[in-house]
């Protein structure tokens, strides 16, 4: 017979959508999830499917006998700070690319208002932009654009300094915070993923030191209150190599060695009330489920599974 674990910490998996909202949340639920991400559509396209009634009342009933903290993340292709050529800026004159950024913030506030209905919030990879200063002004000027449904929250993840890819750390989400309306501030939080802080460079997570940093780090420059989530995941490439590559817990450069700074992380979060999403496959499940039966003064290591390739790592490689 198959042993069943008890998880202690607020986490669970970015899964697939079922084209409807209540049974992806009973799947999480039967997955032993407390948390739970999901594309509301197709990631490579704006579009988001359109959710019924009927639906977000039979969500909104399961959520109330099996409470979860619920997220959604934006299709990739979205960019708030316009496009990433040259010319591309929004908000700066050219009608074509504010028409697209329009279009892509109706669809957006349209995932919101489900959202504020039966979940927690949206998180979106702000955008690019070679101009970098520019472009973070313009995804500030986006986000003051959107019309926030009651009780709707957008969050905006880190990356992992790919490129011309933008918000790669807390002073550059710092930039993006100030430029938003304070009317608006409390609709805007941020994610921050561990495979993009390893990518950027900034923390070595395998350090307990390093995570505390981290999170003192936030605290000082943004303020911890605005840490909604976190994308927990190892990484596939070296630290600082400015690329975004998820591995399952203890199969990346982050945790191979040891998982001492990861148990830190899952506490640290769980004493701050910091809901936590796996984005690579359901072993990463069960390898907290191990690591749950771990008592505080006794760290070893347990046998995770291979790397596996998974849905967002394939989208976002």
């Amino acid at each position: 017979m198959s042993k069943i674990y008890s998880i202690k910490w607020n986490v669970g998996a970015h899964i697939r959508f079922s084209q409807k909202i209540a049974p992806t949340i009973r799947e999480a639920i039967n997955s032993g999830m407390y948390t739970l991400q999901f594309f509301m559509g197709n990631p490579q396209s704006l579009k988001r499917q359109r959710i019924t009634d009927e639906d977000i009342k039979k969500t909104q009933e399961l959520t109330k006998k099996f409470p979860m903290s619920i997220y959604t993340h934006f299709p990739y292709v979205a960019n708030f700070a316009g496009k990433s050529a040259p010319d591309g800026l929004a908000w700066s004159g050219n009608q074509s690319v504010d028409g697209y950024v329009r279009s892509m913030l109706k669809e957006l506030e349209y995932e919101l208002s489900i959202m504020a209905q039966v979940g927690h919030g949206v998180v979106i990879h702000p955008g690019s932009h070679p101009n970098r200063q520019g472009g973070l002004e313009a995804i500030a000027k986006s986000i003051n654009k959107i019309d926030f449904a009651p009780g709707s929250q957008v969050l905006l993840e880190n990356c992992a300094g790919e490129g011309n890819k933008l918000c790669r750390d807390f002073k550059e989400i710092k930039m993006v915070l100030d430029g938003i309306d304070e009317d608006n501030l409390p609709n805007v939080g941020i994610c921050v993923d561990t495979a993009h802080i390893w990518g950027q460079g900034d923390y070595d997570l395998r350090s307990i030191d390093e995570v505390e940093r981290m999170f003192v780090d936030f605290d000082n420059i943004i303020g911890l209150e605005n840490f909604r989530l976190l994308h927990l995941n190892d990484s596939e490439v070296p630290l600082g190599s400015r690329k975004d590559r998820h591995a399952c817990l203890g199969e990346g450069y982050i945790w191979k060695e040891g998982f001492e700074s990861l148990l830190y992380l899952l506490n640290k979060c769980k004493e701050l009330d910091i809901p936590a999403v796996l984005e690579t496959n359901g072993y990463d499940m069960l390898t907290l489920g191990q690591l749950s039966e771990i008592e505080d003064d006794e760290i070893v290591c347990v046998g995770v599974p291979k790397v596996q390739e998974c849905d967002c790592c394939r989208i976002t490689a």
